[in-house]
């Protein structure tokens, strides 16, 4: 079709008049549809507020802000409609136009129990988005309830996000599940031993007698609850979060072949079965965030080869060790932040060889670190330790990380040794905020000859040795604000050239070493700008999505009086 063509045909359905009442039907680029925020990966992102802001106690770094885009970035119709308590969900649907390529129903407060079997579904045959949503189920002062009930699959659906409701399978999707998968079989994993290969290779067995069959499976009433999406070959993200799931099985995943997230947030999971994701091959991004998961075994997430994005935080893992995981060979992040995690055992991480970004770490439990901790992550180049409890940082905990360019610390930390970091000499930017920092060897950051960023900000610092900085001869930042203080030692800053050095809230003495201290740099701020970009025709289609942000520093009056 000409692209002539394809405006005045979009013209006219702009201008249709049948969409119900209760709903709003429009054109809109796929990336504006509610759905392409769950695209975006585990990658943290800047709140809008934050943009174009000066930030004047606080430390602004030179956030990545890449964005990844969709392969195909159509136009598409969508209706987004309300549920009220006088609209039936098949009424509805039968007056949508059918044409539809987005739908998303949201069921209103008060408003009764209310059924969507996706069978209602089955005359759009273009539909590549649905979202369904419903109330928040933690609420059960409300008599307002969504069922979703998946008695077809829809074979051609590519984006389907599921939001406090109630999920049910019908008697006709598990028929449709047993005549797929008639004959069972069964994986396990196994130690080989063998110099050339890998320490752990998967191998199929025949069937398993404490594995029942589907039919004797299906019959107990936990398992029995777990939905099936057998049939929608199609499905490229799938998230279901606050639907009370408590469980998954092999089964639920199985056939999703062209499946690349998958996102099970908040479902009050406990633990993850061996093999639950076998049936996703292709799956690049999975989270389980914010469930009550206990442990992680190394068959929960074994088969999972094209795996690149790993979020696993705000659960109850309280360890982690070489028995965690199976081999990620494409794995980029794993997020295990806000773990009630105390120790991590040497070559934990050796399966996990491509991976370059890391978070482990809770507000509310000490971390500990042993020697080896981190072997075998030579491609890693972001680590965050959060709480972590040990007096004396030397080298020996960072072997294993030779490409390591970002590396952030907060806890309890005395004390930094020498020569600690000559193992991740490529270090660009270290943080090391928030540690009750209290002594710096003279050779702490020798060979961090290419290191721009160093914050040493709201720790208990009262002195700094001599010639501390000497080594830095790229910096670009230095950060020493919120310490203890009183004076610096005299030409510390002299062999090095930074853009902006942060000295204020210290219990500074007036002195004449003071006037080393060139203004244009210490009372210097860091301001984020957003690059303009016209969205007045094609809604900002042709705007690029990586490097949104630039930074510039910027002199402030203010700050004199709180370093001078």
């Amino acid at each position: 079709m000409k692209l002539t063509d394809l405006a005045q045909s979009l013209e006219i359905w702009e201008k249709n008049e049948n969409c119900p009442f209760s709903c709003t039907c429009k054109l809109e680029h796929l990336t504006e549809t509610a759905i392409y925020r769950f695209m975006h990966t585990s990658k943290k992102k800047q709140s809008s507020h934050e943009v174009n802001s000066v930030e004047f106690n606080d430390v602004l770094y030179d956030d990545n802000l890449e964005s990844e885009l969709l392969d195909d970035k159509p136009i598409v119709r969508s209706a987004i409609c309300i549920l009220q308590s006088e609209v039936e969900p098949l009424d509805l649907i039968a007056k949508l136009p059918p044409d539809l390529e987005t739908l998303t129903l949201i069921q209103g407060f008060n408003t009764g129990s209310k059924t969507i079997k996706f069978s209602y579904l089955s005359k759009f045959k273009h539909l590549l988005s649905l979202e369904l949503l419903g109330p928040n189920l933690l609420n059960k002062m409300t008599n307002t309830s969504l069922i979703s009930e998946i008695d077809s699959p829809l074979p051609d659906l590519k984006y389907m996000n599921l939001e406090n409701i109630q999920i049910k399978n019908s008697k006709l999707q598990i028929q449709n599940f047993v005549k797929e998968f008639n004959d069972v079989q069964t994986f396990e994993y196994v130690q080989k031993v063998d110099s050339k290969g890998h320490p752990l290779t998967m191998v199929q067995q025949g069937t398993n007698e404490e594995i029942l069959p589907y039919e004797k499976y299906k019959l107990q009433d936990d398992e029995n609850k777990v939905p099936l999406f057998i049939g929608f070959k199609n499905l490229h993200l799938l998230r279901i979060t606050h639907c009370e799931l408590n469980n998954v099985h092999w089964a639920m995943f199985d056939g999703l072949n062209n499946l690349q997230y998958l996102i099970l947030d908040k479902n009050n999971l406990r633990f993850i079965p061996p093999f639950a994701f076998y049936g996703t091959p292709n799956l690049k991004t999975l989270s389980l965030a914010r469930n009550n998961l206990l442990d992680i075994q190394i068959t929960d997430l074994a088969g999972l080869l094209e795996l690149e994005f790993l979020d696993l935080s705000h659960n109850n893992f309280s360890q982690l060790s070489e028995l965690s995981f199976p081999p990620f060979p494409k794995l980029k992040l794993a997020d295990f932040g806000n773990n009630p995690i105390t120790v991590i055992f040497p070559n934990t991480f050796e399966v996990m060889n491509t991976t370059d970004s890391l978070i482990i770490g809770s507000d509310d439990v000490n971390l500990s670190l042993m020697t080896n901790s981190f072997l075998g992550l030579n491609l890693l180049k972001a680590l965050t330790l959060n709480n972590l409890n040990i007096r004396r940082l030397k080298r020996d905990l960072f072997v294993g990380m030779p490409s390591l360019n970002d590396l952030t610390l907060t806890g309890n930390i005395t004390e930094i040794e020498f020569d600690t970091f000559l193992d991740v000499y490529k270090l660009k930017k270290l943080i090391l905020s928030n540690c009750k920092l209290r002594n710096v060897s003279m050779d702490a950051f020798i060979g961090l000859e290419n290191l721009e960023i160093l914050d040493l900000s709201k720790n208990e610092l009262e002195h700094l040795p001599p010639g501390v900085f000497d080594q830095l001869i790229n910096i670009k930042e230095i950060y020493l604000n919120g310490n203890k203080l009183g004076k610096l030692p005299q030409n510390i800053f002299a062999k090095i050239h930074p853009k902006m050095i942060r000295l204020n809230d210290n219990p500074w003495h007036c002195s004449c070493e003071m006037s080393e201290w060139k203004p244009m740099i210490i009372n210097r701020i860091k301001q984020k700008i957003v690059k303009t970009c016209d969205f007045t025709h094609d809604k900002g289609v042709g705007c690029p999505q990586d490097n949104r942000f630039t930074f510039k520093y910027v002199y402030d009056n203010k700050k004199t009086r709180t370093v001078t």
